[in-house]
């Protein structure tokens, strides 16, 4: 397990920031938490100024759960790690083009991101790539950032495609498997194949427990109950 101060030298702004929107809290929130004033963390998390020891202990102990979300390990995982390139993402996403979610596998300090800041209309793009993007993984994206965000509608979506398109709950349920266990993605890619292959079936299934019941992201919460049922032969 990593220390506080092994945490702060490769810690960024932009991690921080996804950390926070994850956890549903707004800039003013967290600097009401912390103590810090608003316009210090809004420096930090678009990587103005530098993540301080004593900074990253005050995210640590007000997000807690949220700053230990890991990505899943993927050679070719995309992350976006400046203001800039995030605003890149959204203008691109606004005009109707996936962007780096056509690409490739995306983090999920990507998804908290972005989320908080797109347009209905925008919305509407991931909700159509999730049933209709060309490549599984787009869809599998788009997924994940409809997990993401609030409201019925989306968690539906979610639940509608990965109930009907076998690659992208494939994708999707690896994902989760190498996010929660940190496996590599051969393995995850078999435990989505066949649940009961997992080296460590006990403790994947109390990650998953806690996963079934999270109210922030509708993907995890549904791939979480899918896999529980089909871990069940050998939780005992």
């Amino acid at each position: 397990m990593s220390t506080p101060t092994e945490i702060s030298e490769t810690t960024t702004g932009a991690q921080l920031r996804g950390a926070r929107l994850y956890m549903k809290l707004s800039l003013a929130e967290m600097a009401k938490a912390t103590r810090y004033a608003k316009s210090y963390l809004g420096l930090v998390e678009t990587g103005k100024k530098p993540v301080t020891l004593e900074l990253l202990t005050a995210y640590e102990r007000v997000l807690g759960d949220g700053m230990k979300r890991p990505d899943l390990v993927h050679p070719r995982l995309i992350k976006i790690d400046t203001p800039q390139e995030r605003e890149r993402v959204l203008a691109a996403v606004e005009a109707g083009e996936p962007d780096v979610f056509a690409q490739g596998p995306t983090s999920s300090s990507i998804d908290a991101a972005i989320c908080p800041n797109l347009s209905e209309t925008a919305i509407g793009h991931f909700r159509t790539w999730a049933v209709e993007g060309k490549t599984s993984t787009l869809r599998a994206n788009a997924i994940s950032v409809l997990g993401f965000l609030p409201g019925r509608e989306n968690a539906e979506v979610v639940a509608r495609a990965l109930d009907t398109d076998p690659k992208v709950r494939r994708l999707c349920v690896a994902s989760e498997v190498s996010r929660l266990m940190q496996w590599d993605w051969p393995t995850s890619l078999q435990v989505a194949d066949d649940p009961t292959t997992a080296p460590d079936p006990k403790k994947l299934g109390a990650k998953l427990a806690k996963e079934a019941i999270d109210v922030k992201d509708s993907e995890s919460r549904w791939v979480a109950g899918w896999l529980l049922q089909r871990l069940a032969p050998v939780l005992g």
